[in-house]
């Protein structure tokens, strides 16, 4: 049996731990319910960066409730490899958010230019937390712009 530890199973094991901070740390009973996960990704434009929709399937009191990717056929693997139906499958991260209202966001493409539109929008939707994929903005002009927005909206960030 090779005993090696790739760079992906740490990266994933970091990112399940740095995910369990967005969850309270309360008493749970056994029918209390899931945290409400969508993702945000973008098939072409990044992608989807580190397991950054993945990891959410082995988080404890998470289930994933909806994907977005503007990208149809990214979408549709997405949607696959989240087992998130096509009723919750959205090409439009905005229109995602108004209607599934999800508890935590995962901010997944790589590329950095969309990420504080993103996040901004994720916070005002009433999301209890946001989980977003490296880097985390361009500049401190957009780094203050997710602040305030998490700020206001008492949204948890982690990176």
């Amino acid at each position: 049996m090779n005993s090696l530890i790739s760079r992906r199973d740490i990266l994933r094991s970091a990112a399940v731990f740095g995910v369990l901070g967005l969850i309270p740390n309360v008493a749970r009973s056994a029918s209390s319910p899931d945290y409400g996960v969508a993702v945000i990704g973008h098939t072409g434009r990044g992608n989807y960066g580190h397991g950054m929709d993945t990891l959410w399937l082995s988080v404890p009191a998470t289930s994933l409730v909806a994907v977005a990717d503007p990208d149809e056929a990214g979408l549709a693997k997405a949607g696959k490899r989240l087992k998130i139906s096509k009723e919750k499958s959205f090409s439009d991260y905005r229109e995602m958010l108004a209607q599934t209202k999800p508890d935590i966001v995962a901010i997944a493409p790589r590329h950095v230019d969309q990420h504080c539109e993103m996040a901004v929008a994720a916070a005002r939707s009433g999301a209890k937390g946001i989980y977003i994929e490296k880097p985390f903005c361009r500049d401190l002009v957009e780094a203050d712009q997710i602040i305030e927005a998490c700020q206001a909206s008492n949204t948890k960030l982690a990176i």
